[in-house]
């Protein structure tokens, strides 16, 4: 956790009620859609593959785009792990717990997030779903929850909207380029969209925001609906099978999801059909996934990368 003080914020809404703050999640429905690649076993850390599964379908039952999840939990946990070499939870200095470093608080047990990985992430993704809720926050005016813009404010929350977080210094109007939220969506674009595709951004005023940065109560919000002039993103994580895309720069249509062996390599703004659910790759480095896709004329056929497709034709914000 980046430091002890958020974490005051997210329990503190814990405790108002905010969340569903379920004792249990019973038979996950997560674990489920993820059986295919073993049973999770106590005290050990899952694959990649199989984490990158957990977090995904845990954020798209909560509809909450799985590209802003997993750079929350890379944040929060850079190696994805909520086990240490000797198979003993995670707990960082400040008491955050496991992959998603929750800190205990009513409505969660604290064994279980300690040692039930499941019941980490699907805390962690009820949390900041729930941030998403408050009313509070700021919103992007016409946007909904697939819009990963729209998520900036809340992944502040999930950390605590106090000054150190603030997205402008109050002194200067500089971008506060350290604040929580801005780590996490500048991750998200490296991971998610590798870094060729660059999110939109707020038009932020200091006068947006009202706070001491002496003191540790939360800013308020001044502003609660932005309009957003550069092109939002949509999570890519809803497709269906014959769901039409493009791709957003040069990309590999891969033979097969492990390899670029035999890869076809096709310009921007190709036209793809989406051919079948996505996959995931076995790689530590791939945080994304692969949908089997063919061109419109069905000559290439293979998978493409998430980070390189959109719903719409690319007018890609180049910074």
């Amino acid at each position: 956790m980046k430091i002890p003080l958020m974490k005051i914020g997210i329990m503190t809404c814990l405790t108002l009620g905010l969340f569903n703050g379920q004792a249990a999640f019973a038979e996950s429905g997560i674990t489920n859609a993820c059986s295919s690649f073993g049973e999770i076993q106590p005290n050990v850390n899952p694959s990649h593959k199989q984490i990158n599964c957990l977090l995904t379908n845990a954020a798209i039952e909560t509809e909450i785009p799985p590209e802003v999840v997993k750079a929350v939990a890379t944040q929060e946990n850079g190696d994805w792990r909520q086990f240490n070499d000797a198979g003993k939870p995670i707990i960082s200095g400040d008491g955050g717990i496991g992959l998603m470093q929750l800190t205990n608080k009513s409505g969660y047990d604290q064994k279980r997030l300690e040692n039930d990985i499941v019941y980490n992430i699907e805390a962690g993704v009820e949390v900041l779903g729930g941030m998403y809720s408050r009313r509070d926050l700021p919103k992007i005016e016409g946007a909904g929850r697939r819009v990963i813009e729209n998520w900036y404010f809340p992944v502040m929350a999930y950390n605590g909207t106090k000054p150190v977080n603030s997205p402008l210094y109050q002194e200067s109007g500089k971008r506060n380029v350290n604040a929580y939220q801005e780590e996490v969506f500048a991750e998200l674009e490296n991971q998610s969209f590798l870094k060729s595709t660059k999110l939109a951004i707020y038009p932020f005023s200091t006068l947006d925001f009202q706070y001491d940065r002496e003191s540790t109560e939360n800013i308020i919000f001044k502003k609660l609906e932005y309009t957003l002039t550069d092109q939002t993103h949509d999570s890519v994580y809803w497709f269906m099978p014959e769901d039409k895309v493009v791709t957003t720069s040069n990309a590999n249509i891969r033979k097969e999801i492990n390899t670029t062996v035999g890869a076809v390599l096709v310009p921007p703004n190709t036209s793809l059909i989406i051919k079948g659910n996505f996959d995931y790759h076995e790689s530590k480095g791939n945080k994304f996934v692969f949908y089997p896709v063919q061109t419109e004329d069905g000559k290439i056929k293979g998978y493409v990368s998430s980070a390189y497709i959109s719903n719409r034709l690319s007018s890609v914000v180049q910074r």
